[in-house]
């Protein structure tokens, strides 16, 4: 008796599926979750639960058994399954949306979910096959504040259904979408903070498309309020922006956000005349900074778990090194 080998099973195992998901041709339009065929929709997710166990594993060989001959062919996708890999294996992921698609445009086709709110959106994608499935996945986990998206394009070729793309990005910071945090920016500049609400609108662009073809229907503006945050800041400050209440007039010259395992939240840069090396004058100039830091940039360390400084002996120009002390405040 002939003995199959693992690959040869797991390669007749994925013909099988492919036959079972061949079906009559339909009218186009798009099944979102539930309205997916019974039968088509199993084994779709037979399909899902295949590319997530490969993609934890690293098993780049395994991968390359779901992939299209597209996506075999251009090497850059060895890269790209690398990152997604290296997302998947970050948190336990499920599926937050599907779609089945039967598409009427080859260049261009639209599916639009009007139901979640201020987080609706829309996937605008080439229409690559006639018969397509989009599997969009996030960390189980909805309490974690900075949450990557996972979205998987699959189409139906003359050899089966196969994967077409592969795909990981920004979805959440600090809990909130994009629009959720585009709305905090123009709040905030409504309060003529203009300084936090360029912050606010910086993360919303930061995670604005957390996949290849997403596009949020309530397409709030961010670069915008981005844009005219950043021109309010330049009319009623000038940096380096000089702390004259503190004594030995630190001055600030650039404000951004940076990363913890907590989040997205501030950071302030400023010379010093203090000596870096004298770490305790740093920090005791560093608590005369906070606690004038809000009068100075109005919110920004408002409704925030932490703040980061960087004193700097000198302003940063060039490449060169300059000597600098890193401080994390908790706030909250």
């Amino acid at each position: 008796m002939k003995v199959l080998f693992p690959n040869t099973i797991k390669l007749f195992g994925g013909l099988l599926l492919a036959a079972a998901l061949q079906s009559c041709v339909k009218q186009p339009g798009s099944w979102r979750n539930d309205q997916i065929p019974g039968g088509k929709r199993d084994d779709f997710h037979k399909l899902n639960e295949q590319l997530l166990r490969d993609l934890k594993s690293g098993n780049s060989d395994d991968i390359g058994n779901l992939e299209s001959k597209d996506m075999l062919d251009d090497r850059s996708n060895l890269r790209r399954i690398e990152i997604v890999g290296n997302t998947a294996k970050t948190a336990d992921y499920e599926l937050y949306d599907e779609y089945y698609v039967i598409n009427k445009h080859r260049t261009s086709d639209t599916i639009e979910n009007l139901s979640a709110g201020v987080n609706s959106y829309r996937l605008i994608y080439n229409g690559i096959e006639h018969e397509m499935y989009f599997a969009i996945f996030l960390p189980k986990d909805k309490n974690q504040p900075n949450q990557e998206m996972i979205t998987a394009m699959y189409a139906k070729y003359n050899y089966g259904w196969k994967l077409a793309s592969l795909s990981t990005n920004t979805y959440k910071i600090n809990g909130k979408t994009a629009p959720e945090l585009y709305s905090v920016a123009k709040k905030r500049l409504d309060k003529m903070e203009y300084a936090d609400a360029r912050l606010a609108a910086e993360l919303s662009l930061q995670c604005n498309a957390p996949n290849d073809y997403w596009q949020y229907t309530n397409d709030a503006d961010a670069g915008k309020i981005f844009q005219e945050a950043q021109e309010a800041i330049f009319t009623h400050y000038r940096f380096p922006l000089t702390i004259d209440e503190v004594a030995s007039q630190p001055r600030i010259f650039r404000i951004g956000n940076q990363k913890n395992s907590h989040g997205w939240f501030p950071v302030v840069y400023y010379t010093t005349k203090v000596s870096i090396a004298d770490t305790n004058a740093v920090k005791t100039e560093n608590m005369q900074i906070r606690k004038v830091i809000n009068k100075l940039l109005p919110g920004i360390d408002v409704d925030k778990d932490y703040m980061f400084y960087s004193a700097c002996s000198k302003l940063p120009l060039g490449a060169g090194r300059v000597d600098h002390f890193d401080m994390t405040v908790k706030l909250r």
